[in-house]
């Protein structure tokens, strides 16, 4: 390596550009781009409102025998915020989607943050599921 030094500088050294280097910087650069998050990576969510003129019930799990997180969402102006669908319980031979949600809106105006599943068919017939507005729940 070549060492310089001038009046008042500290000793700096100089890395050749060769072929091989840039190629390695640039290998590198790639890698560390392909690791960065990127914004498609996350997770959708959207507003669902309950246009199959039926109420929902907000589960803990993707099975209306499991036990409630918050109160029902009552039909036709509360709404429910999902993130992703999951298989769960056939309910009346409509499907087995359940939404699962994180913030219910009343028709009262009130909100709450509670982590649940809401039927599918009773929500929206299973419109977001379709429509593929949501991605499956990875887990």
């Amino acid at each position: 390596m070549n060492m310089t030094r001038t009046a008042g500088s500290s000793t700096r050294r100089r890395v050749k550009r060769t072929p091989a280097t840039l190629a390695l910087v640039g290998a590198l650069f790639a890698v560390g781009a392909t690791m960065a998050p990127s914004a498609s990576a996350a997770v959708p969510y959207t507003d669902i409102h309950l246009t199959a003129h039926h109420n929902v019930g907000v589960y803990e799990e993707p099975t209306s025998v499991s036990w409630k997180t918050a109160p029902d969402v009552i039909a036709p102006y509360g709404y429910v915020t999902a993130d992703c669908w999951k298989r769960g319980q056939t309910i009346d031979n409509m499907g087995n989607v359940w939404y699962h949600v994180f913030q219910e809106h009343y028709t009262n105006g009130s909100v709450q943050n509670q982590y649940g599943y809401v039927y599918g068919a009773y929500a929206d017939g299973n419109a977001t599921f379709h429509n593929k507005t949501i991605v499956e729940c990875p887990w």
